[in-house]
């Protein structure tokens, strides 16, 4: 997976799910700080998901072949990307967004 690889190839640690469900799973084993979902999966959408990390304090994107107005408003707390997006750039958010919750922990 391109955006795995390009996460990695930063020193980050990545848990990837293809499903809703193994998300789910994984979120219970540790909250991340950095959410980077993909709107539709097999099982369903990642909508609920997203608001379960973003009230518990977890940065979160979600990456969506569909019109822009796929994502409803309510989740306008969520940065959006439009597929096909490159991994870089995708890696890149991660990185800055990580930098950013450090800086204000630290501050």
């Amino acid at each position: 997976m391109a955006i795995e690889d390009s996460l990695m190839e930063r020193g980050l640690t990545v848990a990837v799910a293809s499903t809703v469900e193994s998300a789910t799973r994984l979120v219970g084993k540790g909250m991340p700080a950095v959410a980077l979902l993909d709107l539709q999966l097999p099982d369903g959408n990642s909508l609920d998901l997203a608001s379960r990390l973003y009230e518990a304090g977890c940065a979160v994107a979600i990456t969506s072949g569909l019109d822009s107005g796929s994502v409803p408003d309510s989740h306008g707390f969520a940065i959006q990307f439009r597929k096909p997006t490159s991994p870089d750039l995708l890696a890149e958010w991660v990185v800055t967004t990580l930098q950013q919750l450090t800086a204000s922990q630290a501050g």
